[in-house]
């Protein structure tokens, strides 16, 4: 590996606008709910949050890459970060598709073209759904499956904590559940198309994706929390945030959570995004630190 410094601002950047937007977002809720008026809560989370979130997806590419690098041919970590890697290809395609040229807003440059019609609008905005949903979640599970097997090789592999078991029960309930709602809505005369039948793995992946990790935060609690553990941390956050937003699309939409407490979900997307570029942005910092020869931060 070399130590090539990290671009100017990198994770601080990416917390500092992170925070900022939050804080925003929040103004903006007070504001609703002191005028009574929904116009500016729908306009925070038009285009700032479109471009905020695409923004947030390139930088989570770029640093993977950069982390990729960083790691000789035939390193077993490069194996994990060029699947990491490959996940933030899908995500940022995703969240480009569904942010931007599948919405129907003036923003969307797509949309002032003569060939332009909404069916073909609708078609982008599924297969984004599709991209940064099942395809993503699939590499990156198989990037974080990688890196357990090092953990495991190296005798540092964490345990399921008692806690954790509960956890992990608690989201696998929610899948089951969802899938009986699935089943009741989705009759031989009502089929799913071919969108929704695609979207059926992401939660059995978000599962999947929690409980590694999981064991990948026990694994770091084994060897140290350094810049490299505080990497994976931020991955278990993100994905936990994600998760916590899938579920509370769920809930809205069959009943469970009401509005205008649905509304909360739409502060979830955000920094679960800025988790995952996060994370690739901390293992820069490991390098950086590793190759300058001080000592990096503990936490």
């Amino acid at each position: 590996m070399n130590g090539r410094e990290l671009p100017f601002g990198c994770s601080g950047l990416i917390l500092l606008a992170t925070l900022f937007y939050l804080v925003a977002g929040l103004a903006v809720l007070a504001v609703w709910q002191f005028t009574g008026s929904i116009y500016w809560l729908e306009q925070f989370f038009g285009l700032p949050s479109a471009f905020f979130l695409i923004w947030l997806s390139a930088l989570q590419l770029w640093f993977s890459v950069r982390v990729c690098g960083e790691f000789s041919p035939g390193e077993p970590m490069r194996r994990a970060w060029k699947l990491i890697s490959a996940s933030a290809i899908f995500d940022l395609a995703g969240t480009t598709g569904v942010q931007l040229f599948g919405s129907e807003k003036a923003w969307n440059p797509l949309a002032h073209a003569t060939w332009w019609s909404r069916p073909l609008s609708k078609a982008i905005f599924e297969t984004g759904h599709v991209l940064q949903g099942t395809c993503r979640f699939a590499l990156l599970a198989a990037g974080l499956w990688c890196v357990l097997k090092l953990y495991r090789e190296s005798g540092f592999l964490g345990r399921f904590r008692v806690i954790d078991w509960l956890l992990l029960a608690a989201f696998a309930g929610y899948c089951v559940r969802e899938g009986i709602d699935l089943l009741r809505h989705y009759q031989p005369s009502n089929p799913p198309g071919w969108n929704v039948i695609l979207l059926w793995p992401v939660d059995p992946l978000l599962c999947l994706l929690f409980a590694e990790a999981i064991l990948l935060h026990r694994s770091v609690q084994r060897t140290g929390m350094g810049l490299i553990g505080r990497c994976w941390r931020t991955f278990s956050a993100g994905i936990f945030l994600v998760l916590l937003g899938d579920a509370m699309i769920w809930a809205t939409a069959y009943g469970y959570l009401p509005w205008p407490w649905s509304s909360l979900s739409w502060y979830v997307w955000t920094p679960a995004a800025a988790s995952f570029a996060l994370a690739p942005a901390y293992q820069l910092e490991a390098i950086r630190w590793a190759s300058s020869g001080q000592d990096a931060p503990i936490n």
